[in-house]
């Protein structure tokens, strides 16, 4: 991605996980999640990655993490580190999906540089 005066143009990948848990699991979950991000980050085609938690819904998260092209997290999704990284997170899991999408265009906001 090419950055000019807070805006970036270029494009990167976009992987959306959302995550219902059972209930009462959060704090696990959280400190399973915090324990292995590094998987994800230490792949040569990841750019970041948050997690967040949705303040409408009780027990759901949301995992987005950035590539630098699909093929780069097509090749990290089919691999054996992910089957493992998958397996620590599963027990906590309820239900998922899982949402792709390439990045166009992002702004920064003015609060970014304060």
């Amino acid at each position: 991605m090419t950055t000019t005066t807070g805006n970036t143009t270029g494009t990167c990948f976009r992987v959306l996980l959302r995550m219902e848990l059972h209930p009462g699991r959060e704090k696990e979950f959280e400190e399973a999640w915090t324990a292995g991000a590094d998987v994800i980050t230490s792949q040569p085609a990841n750019l970041g990655q948050w997690l967040a938690a949705s303040t409408e819904e009780p027990s759901v998260y949301y995992i987005v993490s950035d590539w630098t092209d699909e093929a780069g997290f097509r090749e990290y999704e089919l691999s054996e580190t992910h089957l493992e990284h998958r397996k620590r997170l599963h027990p906590y899991r309820k239900s998922g999906s899982m949402s792709v999408m390439t990045v166009i265009r992002s702004m920064t906001g003015a609060a970014a540089g304060a």
